[in-house]
């Protein structure tokens, strides 16, 4: 499994940016922003933290994150995305990237204020990754992700439909998941204090001239209960 993950990433690393997360346009920004903003709001983000990122891609949170003063641990499996991060953030200060495979993170036992990360918990083993996690977070740590949310109508044919799910360009192994389910998952793995809120009606498609309406309506939506078929979750726990 891992080995697929790595190759289909090492391979799209080039396209990414612009084609499956659209970070290069207005939508892409957004939807980055609205991601940072949860973590600074549920997280304390602030400097002198030991923070991991894990999945850090192309380094587009990766970079976001410094903008804010911290300082951070990122790594991924792919290479070949290592690299285009490295480029985003050069010349910057306080970041060490390496490459590793989350399972095996070459990391002290309970030496982490925070692991963060952004749709990566659905490309893993969830228990493994969630036990490594552990392992290296100081009591009183947190782990922070947004994940894609099942319940949302396209997500779920894209994660459970083959052929939609190769036409969206997703990786082999990727799944989505269900917010009461991962809270199980989490709790079976020691965590506690546990947050899941569904979130972000904003597709990564939506054309820029509608981007504005589009997330004041996602908005409006996630104070209703048609909040439980948005598009991702946000997750936090504690050790």
């Amino acid at each position: 499994m891992r080995s697929g993950e790595k190759a289909y990433f090492d391979r799209v690393a080039g396209s990414f940016d612009s084609g499956l997360n659209v970070y290069l346009k207005p939508v892409g920004a957004l939807r980055v922003q609205r991601r940072i903003a949860l973590f600074e709001d549920y997280c304390s983000l602030r400097p002198g933290l030991r923070i991991l990122e894990i999945g850090c891609g192309t380094g587009e949170y990766s970079k976001a994150l410094l903008k804010l003063g911290l300082s951070l641990l990122a790594t991924d499996l792919s290479y070949n995305m290592l690299n285009i991060a490295r480029q985003k953030v050069a010349g910057g200060k306080g970041i060490v990237f390496f490459v590793s495979d989350v399972d095996y993170l070459p990391v002290r036992g309970q030496s982490l204020n925070l692991v963060l990360g952004n749709s990566i918990l659905h490309h893993l083993d969830v228990d493994n990754a969630l036990r490594e996690i552990f392992r290296v977070l100081k009591k009183g740590g947190r782990l922070a992700f947004s994940e894609p949310n099942m319940l949302n109508p396209h997500i779920f044919l894209q994660k459970k439909v083959k052929f939609i799910k190769k036409l969206a360009g997703d990786s082999p192994n990727e799944t989505a998941f269900c917010r009461w389910k991962l809270k199980k998952i989490l709790k079976k793995n020691g965590f506690k204090n546990i947050f899941i809120k569904p979130f972000d009606f904003l597709h990564p498609y939506t054309p820029s001239t509608l981007v504005r309406a589009v997330n004041r309506a996602g908005l409006f939506l996630e104070k209703t209960p048609l909040k439980e078929i948005a598009g991702s979750l946000f997750i936090t726990a504690e050790k």
